[in-house]
């Protein structure tokens, strides 16, 4: 497993993590022992950053990740988030991430958690939106001064070694609130989206594109030597060969695989599924620190650790890609 140096933060980490949303149960059925045996498979192959949240399964990833690291802590770098649900909890953030932290930390098992990172849209105001369709549910969205007060919130937890460095979400967020964010000196590390379909993140959309624009957030991550944490490198699942869940034909998970069978041409050896090509395009991106999949069984796991050994995409195939990219995938 290679590795790579995680922005200012100085740690060292493998170059593709643990995302823990699957270890809460989002992406598939599974169970609790396969979580906890793909957590260990991991760890015996060289994955040592491990990202997860208490929104991830109403904390059912947490408690999966504590189980599986009982006397491994020391050998990951643990990164978790907090979310803030009401006014009240914005009107006394330090309380309220608090309380997160340490309900965080019983279910980790642990004392410390390595990077806490907000889990919120940011905007230039605040505001909500919806994170889930169906049922129809809604998060508070952040203003930057929200974003700012929350860091600040977080120093009394940073002092006291329960926390060592902060972080933001920068998802589906307004791309002038995250580079004000990244600027600031707040922030340590930040979660940018970025992969096949969705480039934004490196570069301006193009002509007709239909999904969230990251804002060229890359670039000032670099400038500032903020830890890139890689996040959606499979579009939430699309980028596969066969879809692990029924999605509805209307849904952007739809849309998406539709637009990942135009892309078979990458598969060709080294690489046997699509799966993996997607995971290589973001490792080949060296402004991005680690990747981190979301995995919930043994198989994901071997299946993403072998492409850090695996060479770097065919210069021809990744010129092809960009120009259906720039086509937004019409054939």
């Amino acid at each position: 497993m290679k590795r790579r140096r995680l922005g200012r933060t100085g740690l060292e980490v493998s170059e593709v993590g643990f995302g823990g949303a699957g270890l809460g149960h989002a992406y598939g059925k599974t169970s609790d022992a396969e979580c906890v045996q793909a957590v260990h498979r991991a760890l015996d192959l060289g994955i040592d950053f491990f990202d997860t949240s208490p929104i991830y399964g109403t904390g059912k990833s947490e408690e999966n990740l504590g189980a599986a690291l009982l006397g491994k802590r020391n050998q990951i770098v643990l990164a978790s988030k907090a979310r803030l649900h009401t006014e009240e909890e914005l009107g006394d953030m330090a309380t309220a991430i608090r309380r997160s932290v340490e309900a965080s930390l019983k279910r980790l098992r642990t004392d410390t958690i390595d990077i806490l990172q907000i889990h919120h849209q940011v905007g230039e105001v605040r505001g909500q939106y919806q994170f889930t369709a169906d049922p129809p549910r809604f998060a508070i969205k952040l203003s930057v001064d929200d974003g700012l007060k929350f860091a600040e919130a977080a120093r009394d937890l940073v002092r006291e070694g329960k926390v060592r460095f902060l972080g933001i979400t920068g998802w589906d967020s307004e791309a002038g609130a995250v580079r004000t964010l990244l600027d600031s000196g707040a922030f340590d590390t930040a979660q940018i989206l970025y992969n096949m379909i969705n480039q934004t993140a490196a570069a301006l959309p193009p002509l007709g594109f239909d999904d969230l624009d990251q804002g060229q957030a890359l670039a000032p991550a670099q400038s500032n030597d903020i830890g890139v944490i890689g996040i959606r490198s499979h579009a939430a699942g699309a980028l596969v060969d066969d879809l692990d869940r029924l999605v509805k034909a209307d849904s952007d998970v739809a849309r998406d695989h539709g637009r990942a069978k135009n892309l078979s041409f990458f598969k060709k050896s080294p690489f046997t599924t699509l799966s993996q090509v997607a995971l290589r395009f973001c490792l080949d991106n060296p402004a991005i620190g680690t990747v981190v999949p979301g995995f919930k069984n043994v198989a994901e796991v071997e299946e993403a650790v072998a492409c850090s050994e695996l060479p770097g995409l065919e210069a021809d195939d990744v010129a092809e890609l960009q120009r259906l990219y720039r086509r937004q995938f019409q054939v």
